[in-house]
C-alpha cells in the first residue's frame, strides 16, 4: 500500500476511534442494535411474537426490571424495530441470549471487535491462496476502522461484523486456507486389521469436510439475510452446492426452534411483513418536515435512496431499477466468464457485494462488505487507482457531519447521497476491469 495512502488511513482512522472517548459512559441502553436481537429473542422465547413492537418494548421492560437495568430509550419504532428472520431469534436465543443482559452486551461487543480482526486475518490468506501476492492483515484492519461506519457500528453492537467474519469465514474454507487438519481427517477414516492392513472407511469421504464446515458457517451467517446473497451467490458461481445445502439445513433447523418457541406460529410472518412495510413506508415519507433525511436515509448506501432523492415517490419502480442493474452485470460476468482464463474468485465476490449493496437495504458501515478492494486497486493502472479512491472517499469522510455543522442548507443535501453514486462508480471500475485467475499463479 503507499505511504500517502496508509497514512492517509491511519489519520482517518485515528479521528474514528477518538469518537469512543468522546461517547458517553455505555450503558444498557449504548448498544441498541445488539439490544434489539436480544430482546427479540427474549420475547420469542417468551412464546409472544417479537415483530409486534408494542410486545417487544415490553419485552425490554420485563428485562429492565428483573435485571434492575437503568434505560432512557426503547428498542422498536421508529428506529429499531426487530427485523431479523425467525432464525435469527433462534440462533440468537441459543448463544448469547442464554446470559443475563447485563453480561451479553459487552460480550457482544467484544465479539464484534474479535470479528473485525479476523477479518482482516482471512482477506490476506483468501487473496493470497488465489494470486500468490502477500498482503498484510493490518492493512484491512485499518481500512476497515477507517469506514466512517465501522467505530459507531461497535459502540451499538451491530451484528453485521460477526456475519461477515462467519461468511468469510465459509469462503476461506472454500478456498481450503482453513482446512489445514484436513489431512487429519482423512487419516481418521482409515482403519487397522490384526495383520497391520489399512482399510479406508467408505463411509466418510474427506474431501466433503470443508465443505459441510463451510455450509455450517454459512448457515449461520444468514441470520444477517441482506449481507447474505453476495456469499450464496460466489458458491453458485463456484457451482459448490452442498456448502448451500448444509447451510439450507442449518436454517431450516432454526427455524424449527423458532416456530417451536412461538405462541402463535402462524402470526409470525404476516406480522413480519406489515413491519417491514411500516420500515419501507417511513424511509420515503414526503410529509416527514425534515425528509429526506430522517429514518435513517442519511445512513443508507442503496441506489433506491438516490432515485428517490432524485425523484419523489418512485419507490414502486426502485425494484425494477435495480433488477436492471443486476441482470446488465450478470450478462457482463458471463460475457467475461466465456473469455479467456476464468474471474479470480474474490474479484467476483466484489462485484457481488457492491451489487448486493446498492441494491439491497443497507446502512453504510455495511461496507465493510468492500475490504477487497485493497486487492483490486493494484491490478489498476496509475490515474484509474487515483479515480477508486475518489469514489470511496463518501465512506471514509464524515460528509453529512460536515453538512449538519454548516447548518444543513438544502444545498449540502446532495452529500447525503454521495455514498450509493461513489458505489455505483466503483462497479462501473469493477465491471470494466476485470481481475482474473492465472494457470501459473
Amino acid at each position: 500500500m503507499p505511504r500517502f495512502l496508509l497514512l492517509f488511513l491511519v489519520l482517518i482512522a485515528l479521528f474514528n476511534l477518538s469518537r469512543v472517548l468522546r461517547e458517553p459512559r455505555p450503558d444498557a441502553d449504548r448498544a441498541m442494535d445488539f439490544r434489539t436481537c436480544y430482546v427479540g429473542q427474549a420475547v420469542l422465547r417468551a412464546g409472544q411474537n417479537p415483530y409486534d413492537d408494542a410486545t417487544l418494548k415490553r419485552g425490554w421492560q420485563r428485562i429492565v426490571q428483573q435485571e434492575n437495568l437503568t434505560s432512557r430509550t426503547q428498542p422498536g419504532l421508529p428506529n429499531l424495530p426487530f427485523l431479523y428472520p425467525p432464525w435469527a431469534a433462534a440462533l440468537f436465543g441459543g448463544t448469547v441470549g442464554q446470559l443475563p443482559y447485563a453480561l451479553a452486551w459487552p460480550l457482544w461487543g467484544a465479539l464484534a471487535l474479535l470479528s473485525l480482526m479476523l477479518l482482516g486475518w482471512l482477506w490476506p490468506k483468501i487473496l493470497q491462496s488465489e494470486s500468490g501476492k502477500q498482503m498484510q492483515w493490518w492493512h484491512f484492519l485499518l481500512a476497515a476502522l477507517a469506514l466512517k461506519g465501522t467505530v459507531p457500528a461497535l459502540l451499538t453492537g451491530q451484528p453485521t461484523f460477526a456475519a461477515l467474519a462467519l461468511g468469510v469465514g465459509a469462503l476461506a474454507v472454500g478456498h481450503r486456507t482453513a482446512c489445514r487438519y484436513l489431512p487429519r481427517l482423512s487419516s481418521a477414516t482409515e482403519t487397522h486389521d490384526s495383520t497391520g492392513i489399512v482399510f479406508q472407511n467408505p463411509s466418510i469421504n474427506p474431501s466433503a469436510w470443508p465443505a459441510v464446515l463451510a455450509g455450517v458457517l454459512l448457515g449461520f451467517a444468514a441470520f444477517k439475510v441482506t449481507l447474505l446473497l453476495p456469499f450464496a451467490a460466489w458458491f453458485m458461481w463456484k457451482k459448490q452446492w452442498l456448502p448451500l445445502v448444509v447451510a439450507a439445513g442449518i436454517v431450516a433447523l432454526l427455524s424449527v426452534v423458532a416456530w417451536h418457541w412461538a405462541g402463535t406460529p402462524a402470526e409470525l410472518l404476516p406480522t413480519y411483513q406489515h413491519l417491514v412495510g411500516q420500515v419501507r413506508a417511513q424511509s420515503f415519507d414526503p410529509a416527514d418536515p425534515d425528509y429526506p433525511l430522517t429514518q435513517g436515509m442519511t445512513l443508507r448506501v442503496e441506489l433506491g435512496n438516490v432515485l428517490e432523492w432524485l425523484r419523489p415517490g418512485s419507490s414502486a419502480w426502485h425494484p425494477v431499477l435495480h433488477g436492471a442493474l443486476w441482470l446488465a452485470a450478470g450478462l457482463r460476468l458471463l460475457w467475461l466468464r466465456q473469455r479467456s482464463a476464468p474471474l479470480a474468485d474474490w474479484y467476483l465476490f466484489l462485484v457481488l457485494s457492491t451489487l448486493t449493496l446498492l441494491t439491497t437495504y443497507h446502512l453504510y458501515y455495511d461496507a465493510v462488505l468492500l475490504l477487497a478492494l485493497l486487492a483490486f486497486a493494484p491490478t489498476l493502472s496509475k490515474p484509474l487507482r487515483w479515480l477508486l479512491l475518489v469514489l470511496v472517499l463518501p465512506l471514509l469522510l464524515p460528509l453529512n457531519g460536515l453538512a449538519l455543522a454548516l447548518g444543513n442548507p438544502v444545498a449540502l443535501h446532495f452529500v447525503y447521497f454521495l455514498v450509493p453514486l461513489g458505489l455505483l462508480g466503483v462497479l462501473v471500475l469493477l465491471l470494466t476491469r476485470p481481475v482474473r485467475t492465472f494457470p501459473n499463479k
